[in-house]
């Protein structure tokens, strides 16, 4: 795993500086660059294959082609066969070089066989194009804006991206809005106006001097969910996926540096983790856990992690996580353009890729097993809207959005189907006056819906509703949350993340099954609990989905450091916030009343991550 960044200009300049330095913590090994033609292409380079021979901005044998590549090809080595028998000459063992033959040999069509995550800009000498591609899932970043004069910039990350192109931090609202009320921006839209992602599974053709940009999509989730569905019809054994989860983590492991996985203890890390140790040999598996200061057992998942780990024989490496850590990590995931990242357990994520990071340079996980398999409990419940939708109505008035069964009431009393599924992962912790105020300011709330119904109305009509809501969350919720999320606080410890249980050979198969294979009895993942039932203990197969729970609001009221930090934060004269909310609103966050709530604590962490944002905004902070 790697950063790029770079530009096609109007006129390329031989000492335009690309400001590298900004990725650094994305690829400390090197940081190089290239002038080609129009494009500028940068890299900086976290060393995982070939680690001798692999350095970037690299060209084929011939020169025709210079890429910077940011990710894995796990099906490099059959692709590298298939393409020496069709002539073509490598020079190196890199997975890098196999994506300009792929290239050569088939164009932008021969980018949907490539098996990986990636983000790569790829300039052809022969027509003078800059191609610039992400892989199906989204599994890696890639953004990009245009310039004043029409140039077109790119990069991993925003702030880098910034930095270069010079442009307008002006913010896009309705994005800001989105990222409060449903947890992230919809579609290809960030929290600046200017500034798009690449869409998944696309490639964006940018012509010499970047005179004209083509978007082409060469890979769909949709088409390959489509294309198994009939595959899949009449069910699967536990033995077939076995072998699919299993040939997944297998191609998934392909590295020259040491590699581990995180633990939660949950079905899916814990699958992930007992298929690694499958493959035998060599030392025990060092695993990842994390466990909170002052958290009861009941609420720590470091338990289960250290049941699955005496149980596979893994070496376990447990990380606490205090008010101290929120004090000093904070500030690094959301004090810069990148920001905000106001979900408490990016903090958790961060220091245990810290930790990690001390042994290996690669870790696994189980991310995008609850896609894949229907895992989320919205999955298996979502059905009964329809018959329980009016005494649901009535429910959620009394419950509100308390606790799992007040979730659940809201979501099922929405009768359409996109206000519904919106609901399940809405945000309870956004301040109601700073959404007011961002209406007030131009925010459009139907945005998000109009993008969700577009992508419903566009789904086969054979599906069912829980394909269409696994789908659709593969489009949305992963790439624009939780895997921007997992990349960022990876990267900023230098370590790879790669998450198995999202693949393009497994994940659309899985996706495709009958949901009677997928749920049983208001239980998914049935497929994975059924295959690796007989080996992974009981109680992590019984046990019920959860997240990362702390005492976040103990920690606000008691801890002096993390309580003085938010207080400055919030209650300066100076504060951002203060242009969208008064600062008696500002105040009542940080009230002991307020933070003894599990969502107030939520609202009021919301809030300081933020105003952290927003000042570097402010300053044009690119890195904190």
């Amino acid at each position: 795993m790697c950063g790029i960044i770079g530009s096609v200009r109007r006129r390329p300049s031989a000492t335009e500086t690309l400001g590298l330095a900004a990725l650094g913590h994305r690829g400390p090994d090197a940081q190089t660059s290239a002038l080609v033609g129009s494009a500028h292409l940068g890299h900086a380079r976290l060393s995982i294959i070939d680690l001798s021979s692999g350095n970037q901005p690299m060209s084929d044998v011939h020169g025709l082609t210079t890429v910077v590549f940011n990710g894995e090809i796990y099906n490099h080595l059959e692709l590298r066969q298939e393409l020496t028998a069709r002539g073509h000459e490598f020079a190196t063992r890199s997975d890098t070089e196999v994506i300009l033959a792929a290239y050569l040999a088939w164009g932008v069509a021969g980018f949907a066989r490539l098996r990986g995550m990636y983000a790569f800009a790829l300039h052809d000498r022969r027509d003078g194009n800059t191609v610039i591609a992400r892989d199906p899932f989204g599994i890696k970043p890639l953004f990009w804006t245009r310039g004043r004069d029409g140039s077109v910039f790119f990069a991993s990350e925003i702030g880098a991206l910034l930095g270069l192109s010079g442009g307008s931090t002006d913010l896009d609202l309705t994005s800001v809005l989105e990222t409060l009320v449903s947890r992230h921006p919809s579609g290809l839209n960030t929290l600046y106006e200017n500034v798009k992602r690449v869409e998944p599974g696309t490639a964006l053709v940018v012509a010499p001097q970047a005179n004209a940009v083509i978007h082409v999509r060469f890979a769909s989730v949709t088409e390959e969910v489509e294309r198994r569905r009939l595959e899949a019809a009449g069910g699967v054994s536990p033995e077939e996926v076995r072998e699919r989860v299993l040939d997944s983590v297998e191609h998934h492991t392909l590295a020259d540096v040491p590699l581990g996985c995180f633990l939660s203890g949950g079905l899916d890390s814990s699958v992930v983790a007992q298929a690694l140790v499958s493959r035998g040999g060599g030392e025990p598996l060092n695993a990842y856990a994390v466990g909170f200061e002052g958290a009861s057992s009941e609420a720590s998942e470091l338990p289960y992690a250290r049941m699955v780990a005496e149980h596979l024989g893994a070496r376990l490496h447990p990380v606490t996580v205090g008010a101290q850590d929120f004090v000093a990590l904070a500030p690094r995931l959301s004090g810069s353009l990148n920001g905000p990242f106001s979900e408490p357990a990016d903090v958790a994520m961060l220091k245990l890729s810290l930790r990690a990071a001390q042994d290996v340079k690669v870790v696994l996980s189980g991310e995008g097993g609850d896609e894949s398999f229907a895992g989320y409990p919205k999955y298996a419940v979502d059905g009964l809207a329809r018959p329980l939708g009016p005494a649901m109505r009535l429910g959620s008035r009394w419950l509100g959005r308390r606790g799992r069964l007040g979730i659940a009431a809201d979501a099922l009393s929405e009768p359409g189907r996109a206000a519904r599924w919106m609901r399940w992962f809405a945000n309870d912790d956004a301040p109601p006056s700073l959404v007011g105020a961002l209406v007030g300011a131009g925010a459009r709330p139907e945005r998000a819906r109009n993008w969700v119904e577009d992508r419903l109305e566009g789904y086969p009509r054979g599906w069912s509703d829980l394909q269409r809501m696994q789908v659709l969350d593969l489009e949305s919720w992963l790439p624009n949350n939780l895997l921007h999320r997992g990349d960022y606080t990876t990267m900023q410890a230098s370590i790879e993340q790669r998450v198995p249980l999202l693949d393009a050979r497994l994940t659309p198969w899985a996706v495709a099954l009958p949901g009677r294979v997928k749920i049983q009895r208001l239980r998914g993942k049935m497929p994975l609990r059924q295959a690796f039932g007989d080996r992974l203990p009981r109680a992590v197969l019984e046990r019920p989905k959860s997240g990362f729970r702390l005492p976040l609001g103990e920690w606000l009221v008691g801890d002096p450091a993390l309580r003085s930090m938010s207080r400055d934060l919030l209650l300066s004269p100076g504060a951002r916030l203060r242009g969208w909310m008064s600062g008696a609103e500002l105040e009542a966050l940080l009230a002991p009343a307020a933070l003894a709530q599990t969502g107030g604590a939520k609202l009021a962490w919301t809030a300081v991550c933020l105003e952290l944002w927003l000042q570097a905004v402010h300053s044009r902070a690119v890195v904190a």
